[in-house]
């Protein structure tokens, strides 16, 4: 492998192969892009990420008040969580992802956006599906506080609400009437 291009880990889940990469295109200048893939299906780059903070800024511009709770359901590389950290009026956020490797990623710092989310202490992990968890109001999004209420959810897991990474998600989209 060149210094162009790194693959910096690649584990099995229950949705397939999934890889970590690290590419630098020198016509995009001298910066690291970190990609993932599932399979042989891109499921985020760090060269596009405008969508994932302006679900944080416009979500969290609609809600109102001080010492939010917010759910990021989602973490791949942690664009949306690190963009809602920016909100000052936040008090705890819990990122909810149904695969661990995105956790431990985060965790071990192999991507960029870790290191930032583990020393903000307003920030927790939530290995569990978030669909689960959401349908579910005995339990909810926080283990340690059940049927806990939030301020905020905020989705990025899917491609779209009509395009699923897991075709088990369709269910939540079609019960919460958000398939359009």
């Amino acid at each position: 492998m060149s210094s162009l291009f790194k693959e910096i880990d690649n584990q099995a889940s229950p949705l397939g192969e999934i890889s970590l990469r690290r590419r630098r295109i020198p016509t995009f200048g001298d910066r690291d892009i970190y990609e993932v893939k599932l399979g042989e299906e891109f499921l985020m780059s760090s060269m596009f990420v405008d969508a994932e903070e302006a679900l944080s800024t416009l979500g969290l511009a609609q809600v109102q008040g001080e010492n939010l709770s917010v759910v990021v359901g989602g973490l791949a590389l942690g664009y949306t969580a690190v963009a809602a950290l920016k909100d000052e009026r936040i008090a705890e956020l819990l990122v909810v992802d149904a695969l661990e490797t995105f956790i431990s990623w985060h965790q071990k710092e192999l991507v960029p956006l870790g290191k930032i989310l583990n020393a903000d202490k307003r920030n927790r992990y939530v290995l569990g599906s978030f669909f689960d968890l959401a349908t579910d109001p005995s339990t909810g999004f926080d283990p340690s506080s059940a049927g806990k209420k939030f301020d905020a959810i905020l989705l990025d897991i899917d491609h779209s609400p009509a395009e699923f990474l897991n075709p088990s998600n369709a269910g939540f989209y079609t019960t919460a009437n958000l398939s359009h």
